[in-house]
């Protein structure tokens, strides 16, 4: 049993002493371990608009402009700053900005270690570190360029400092926890709830080594306290005060107090949301917890109370916070993490010590039966959290990559790298490598809803950077009617998504003095069928069909390339059908050519542009082979001339057959 001696000292916390070699090595093992599973496809496209967010922000940042002075940075004034050594560092760009996170995630990880082991011993700050290592949620958080585990890392290395501190005596432990306690909350305040454990720990008696005794207790030190807390403030005053007061009260206060009030709170909603991630971790996770608080609570309860006050504090926070999502349910992971390595150290050690010859007498039955069913029922959780480690590594981008590639194609065309544009989709954005308007990089539907950015603000910021082509959508820009309204009356609309749902649109516009023909060019390339047809006075140049078999109740894509051939024709419209083989229509939609501002009517002859149709099959529609069709129609002006391609149908008009579509 000399491995289990040398990981299961008989002292424990402040006499834990040196990290030997076996247990380095083992730590060692963890953050092999850990690497792997962040490195793990870490190039492939996530789709994720925050990750989107962070890396058009850090692009800005390496063309010279300043976080919340300049670009539009919510998350908290440090956070863009702790991103931006280790992304220029790594080569810039999307991954080089998650191998960011994954060096913070790391971090934390060998501070949980050395909480774990101030707390509990070498095994429970080993075991502490791997559940954290392998978390799911902890993981899937490790691997995208988001500002939470970055503000986590110098929370749980503050505490771990502030441990030290209670040992040692030493002030610039202490010193150094205020530092890196207030860097966090500078990165996202969220980070602040490990100030409670912090807070527990100043005003806790200290315990203190000498040389005529191991331990030795007494009071609490007022003068900690206050050093700790003018650190603290003197740091946050420092940033605060250099960034501009003003721009960080707006951006980060003062926006999150609008959202709370448009989006409300609900604490069902939010325990729900609660519940499901952690429910990726398994029970035998919150079971462990469970008997290392107790264990705590037992052995060390001043310790236990801080992380007690911690694992409080976040839940706390997440049952009161509006807008919650997901995401920042990874805040209680540390503290939750921490007191299970605790609860299944100790079980471990007793089923060890009850295995050794002459079995140590104060360890009852009862207590090696809980030890064992904790081991049984955390062994048993083990394939979720597999499953959920494994999905979080096969993660896939969504369809957006791949159904607005035209848009990623036009911005390339029309804008050179150094160029502008002003783009709903972040992560899009990203992929075109352009800029975007420091202030406008962020047009999440929070942001619109909360107000904190106008439409006069985007039409200013737009224009002073002279974008040369606008992507808006309907849960972004596109909720500012005036900035729409404005962008319809100064940019040139190249190709629309149109939907049934209400509301739902997407456009792409570009600067009417850019390369039009190459925008033309651009969009053409992703036509599979290009075909002449004069349907009256506009012609089709081509479609493209996304899919050509789907069940009913499904959505397929129709992209049409439209030409006027007059200028400011009459009012069109144009009908979708899908006629079954006796040529009666089992389903038809009726549409206008052209969006917004921009419809056929409007145009001069020879003004093209790209429609997108999703056009949704009823439920109703019978399983079978339908041909789709596609007509054109001048109300009450009889039918159009038509071609030798084009053929006439019974209610008037012109209709060509665009192929073969199955209903399952």
């Amino acid at each position: 049993m000399a491995v289990a001696d040398r990981l299961l000292p008989r002292r424990v916390g402040p006499s834990a002493g040196r990290i030997g070699r076996l247990e380095a090595l083992a730590l060692l093992v963890v953050l092999a371990v850990a690497i792997a599973l962040r490195l793990a496809g870490l190039g492939n496209d996530t789709d994720v608009s925050d990750e989107g967010i962070r890396g058009l922000q850090l692009r800005l940042m390496a063309a010279g402009y300043r976080p919340i002075a300049e670009i539009y940075a919510s998350q908290g004034p440090l956070s863009l700053y702790l991103f931006y050594p280790l992304y220029s560092l790594f080569g810039g760009g999307i991954v080089a900005a998650r191998l960011a996170v994954v060096v913070y995630s790391l971090v934390g990880i060998v501070g949980l270690h050395w909480l774990g082991r101030r707390l509990g011993g070498p095994l429970a700050g080993l075991l502490a570190a791997a559940l954290l290592a392998v978390s799911p949620v902890y993981l899937e958080k490790s691997r995208l360029a988001l500002v939470e585990l970055p503000s986590l890392a110098p929370a749980v290395v503050a505490l771990a400092m502030l441990l030290q501190h209670r040992t040692t005596g030493r002030r610039g432990w202490l010193v150094g926890s205020a530092v890196l306690l207030a860097v966090a909350a500078l990165a996202k305040p969220m980070a602040l709830t490990a100030g409670a454990a912090a807070l527990v720990l100043l005003v806790s008696p200290v315990r203190r080594r000498d040389e005529e005794a191991d331990v030795q207790a007494g009071r609490w030190r007022p003068r900690d306290v206050a050093l700790y807390g003018l650190v603290g403030a003197a740091v946050s005053a420092l940033v605060v005060g250099v960034i501009g007061p003003a721009r960080v009260w707006d951006q980060i206060v003062g926006y999150r107090l609008a959202a709370r009030a448009v989006r409300g709170w609900d604490v069902a909603v939010n325990f729900g949301m609660v519940r499901d991630e952690l429910g990726r971790e398994g029970l035998g996770l919150l079971l462990a917890a469970g008997i290392g608080g107790v264990v705590l609570v037992r052995r060390r309860p001043l310790e236990a109370g801080a992380v007690l006050a911690w694992l409080g504090a976040g839940f706390a926070l997440l049952l009161l916070y509006s807008p919650l999502f997901p995401k920042h349910v990874v805040y209680v992971l540390p503290p939750l993490t921490l007191l299970a390595g605790v609860g299944l150290g100790e079980a471990i050690g007793a089923m060890l010590i009850l295995l050794r010859r002459g079995c140590n007498p104060s360890l009852s039955r009862s207590s090696a039966a809980s030890a064992a069913l904790l081991l049984a029922v955390y062994l048993a959780g083990l394939p979720l959290v597999v499953g959920q480690v494994g999905r979080v590594l096969a993660r896939e981008a969504g369809e957006d990559a791949e159904r607005y590639a035209d848009d990623v194609r036009v911005v390339e065309a029309v804008a050179g790298p150094n160029d502008f544009i002003v783009m709903d989709d972040a992560y899009l954005a990203l992929e075109s490598g352009r800029l975007v308007p420091p202030f406008l990089v962020d047009l999440s539907w929070n942001r619109i809803l909360a107000r904190a950015l106008t439409a006069e603000q985007a039409i200013a910021e737009t224009t002073r950077f002279g974008a040369r082509a606008v992507v808006v959508q309907d849960a972004h820009l596109g909720q500012l009617p005036r900035y729409l309204a404005w962008v319809d009356r100064e940019y040139v609309l190249v190709k629309s998504y149109v939907q049934r749902r209400p509301n739902r649109f997407r456009r792409v516009y570009v600067r009417p003095d850019a390369d039009l023909a190459a925008a033309r060019a651009a969009l053409s390339s992703g036509i599979d069928t290009p075909l002449v047809a004069d349907f009256g006075p506009a012609r089709l140049l081509g479609y493209s069909l996304d899919r050509r078999e789907l069940k009913a109740g499904g959505r397929f894509g129709l992209t049409l390339h439209w030409e006027a051939l007059v200028g400011s024709p009459p009012e069109h419209q144009m009908v979708v059908r899908l006629r079954a083989a006796d040529e009666e229509p089992a389903h038809e939609g009726a549409w206008r050519v052209g969006d917004a501002g921009q419809v056929l009517q409007t145009w001069e002859a020879g003004r093209w542009m790209f429609q997108n149709l999703r056009i949704l099959v009823d439920d109703e529609t019978p399983p079978g082979d339908y041909t789709l069709t596609l007509g054109l129609i001048a109300p009450n002006a009889g039918p159009a001339p038509i071609r030798a391609d084009v053929r006439t149908w019974r209610g008037g008009g012109v209709e060509l057959d665009l192929g073969p579509i199955t209903v399952r």
